[in-house]
């Protein structure tokens, strides 16, 4: 059974058995609300709603029939196609009663009965009336009518209209006040509805879930396992560990995670790697042989559930993509069909384009393809970057702490290339220009035999942000620059592509052949995107790449006047709120006609 909606009739005169004063600024918590509303609605910005539009004529609608189907009909529509179905089986409830043209109504959830929400649910009243008297204290019907709302639904807020006025009433406090604030607005019933749908996700929001799938896509008694069991064979020594074990992936985690003594013995194995290893694995004259698209063999593709539609792109911003695109390098030279058929190639390594941190894993090279499935061929200069976790720094074990502990921050090899093949095909659309073209990931026979995982690029000349070549370029062009980057850090969002690791080597500065200088973005292995869509993902790369601009994370020569002036604003969708040198960087208020956030 749903529960009983409010019911509001019988209008009297009585005493009131509550007191009501206005709020005090302390007091007030309209603002928060607004902006917990905002912030929900912004983090699920990628669901698709279809706000309903009526046709009714307004004018002949008795006042009930106006609350209920104009005010909060948009209201139930909105949640219930940003709830999931497992959360909300039945539409949003509520039921009206009438006396006087006095109407009330309760937004009711028929789960409310298994699952007590945390904050109730708002009751809107409406009044012909005045709401409050001369004195400026609340009308005598007002009260009234508020004493019999709150007979029925003691602890619900009350959203009190005339159409005119606006007052909320909030629930009792432990001195059995109801303190109210009143609302000032040009268009009280688009404040009502907002207002109506704020109170709302007030109650929903701790079971918010958005692009839930239905029932029939996954089945909720399947069990994944933890991992392999234990591994009982007999302990290998460490001469046999470090002469076979190549990557992290030859190590059995769910087994060095529960023995200390094997977890110990990898960390000597790293030890050794990093004294008696040589980073740089490929030097120039090497040739490499390498499988076509081997990783998908080794571990399983990552399907996003979003992609990049440029149709969602400002006009803008697509304009910028289109003025910088590049033709695609290999298929100039006629390959880029050939190529991505192929299941075999072999390339030469033409110099060293990044050394690689002494944190990191990756190495990045200049190389040609020479053969492709045993032809000969001759190839652009592409861009190889090579992954190899052997030399990912991790701190030394804490004797005091569980081997757990030990491993967190553990980089595989196999999952970083599969977030930045990943990412890279998302954003295939605008491949060529903020981004280079891709050319796939594949696995790579060294001179010394070692097998790595590698990806192919496009290779663009360029300079980093903190270069010397930077800091001298004209104004113009630091601006071209500037706005450049935020045309890509859109791109991201849009693409649904978080970037974790923000900092100036991740950007480049090109100046294309048409003559304008504009970012290149790199190095998206620690990215991110939607693959389980009941679980939040955020993008905030508006702010990162900001930051990164700044200087704060790494050596910039972008003027930081020019930087606050051209940058832009932040999308609508946007949650974070930066700072810098006292310029405000915040996403518009949607609301402002209720109260400027």
């Amino acid at each position: 059974m749903l529960p009983t909606p409010t019911i509001v009739n019988d209008i009297g005169t009585r005493a009131s058995t509550w007191s009501y004063r206005d709020a005090n600024p302390t007091e007030s918590n309209l603002k928060w609300l607004i902006r917990s509303f905002t912030s929900s609605l912004r983090n699920a910005h990628r669901k698709t709603l279809t706000w309903p539009s009526s046709t009714a004529n307004t004018e002949k609608m008795e006042i009930a029939q106006y609350v209920r189907e104009i005010l909060l009909q948009p209201v139930a529509d909105l949640f219930n196609q940003l709830y999931s179905k497992r959360v909300i089986v039945t539409p949003l409830y509520w039921e009206k009663h009438k006396d006087d043209q006095i109407c009330a109504f309760t937004l009711e959830v028929d789960d409310f009965h298994r699952i007590q929400p945390i904050n109730p649910p708002p009751t809107m009243v409406f009044i012909p009336n005045q709401l409050f008297s001369d004195d400026g204290t609340p009308s005598s019907r007002l009260v009234d009518t508020l004493e019999r709302a709150y007979k029925i639904k003691p602890l619900q807020p009350v959203i009190a209209t005339n159409l005119g006025e606006i007052v909320l009433f909030r629930s009792p406090n432990k001195a059995n006040e109801r303190i109210y604030q009143r609302i000032s607005t040009p268009r009280p019933p688009s404040a009502v509805r907002i207002l109506a749908a704020a109170y709302m996700m007030n109650t929903l929001q701790y079971r918010f879930i958005h692009n839930v799938p239905d029932d029939s896509e996954f089945d909720e008694d399947h069990v994944l396992p933890e991992g392999p069991p234990l591994n009982l064979q007999e302990d290998l020594p460490d001469n046999i560990v470090f002469n076979t074990h190549n990557r992290h992936s030859d190590f059995d985690f769910a087994t060095l995670v529960r023995d200390r003594k094997r977890a110990l013995q990898f960390f000597r194995w790293k030890d050794h790697m990093r004294n008696t290893r040589e980073k740089q694995v490929v030097h120039p004259g090497n040739d490499l042989y390498a499988k076509s698209n081997e990783l998908r063999r080794a571990i399983p593709e990552l399907k996003p559930c979003h992609g990049l539609d440029l149709s969602n792109l400002p006009l803008e911003t697509v304009s910028h993509l289109q003025s910088v695109q590049r033709p695609c390098p290999l298929s100039i030279s006629n390959l880029r069909d050939r190529f991505f058929q192929s299941s075999n190639f072999t390339l030469q390594i033409l110099s060293v384009v990044a050394k690689g941190s002494g944190r990191g894993i990756c190495t990045v090279h200049q190389c040609q393809i020479t053969s492709i499935d045993g032809a000969q061929v001759e190839s652009p200069i592409l861009c190889l970057k090579l992954f190899d976790d052997r030399f990912q720094y991790l701190e030394p074990p804490e004797e005091e702490e569980e081997p757990v502990r030990w491993f967190r921050g553990l980089i595989q090899a196999e999952w970083h290339i599969r977030q930045e093949d990943t990412a890279y095909r998302t954003l295939k659309p605008a491949q060529g220009t903020i981004f280079p073209w891709y050319y796939g990931t594949h696995q790579f026979t060294l001179p010394s035999g070692l097998s790595l995982f590698g990806i192919l690029l496009e290779y663009i000349p360029g300079f980093s942000v903190g270069s010397d070549e930077t800091s001298s370029l004209s104004s113009e062009r630091q601006i071209q620059f500037v706005q450049s980057c935020r045309h890509g850090a859109r791109v991201l969002d849009v693409a649904d592509i978080a970037q974790h690791d923000w900092h100036a080597d991740q950007i480049m500065v090109h100046t294309s052949p048409r003559d304008m200088t504009h970012a290149v973005f790199l190095d998206l292995g620690s990215t991110s995107q939607t693959i389980n869509p009941t679980k939040l993902h955020a993008c905030y790369n508006f702010s990162g790449c900001l930051m990164s601009l700044t200087g704060s994370l790494g050596p910039v020569g972008i003027k930081t006047d020019l930087l606050l002036e051209h940058y832009g604003t932040p999308d609508p969708w946007h949650t974070v709120i930066s700072i810098i040198d006292g310029k405000v960087f915040a996403a518009p208020n949607p609301f402002e006609l209720i109260l400027p956030l």
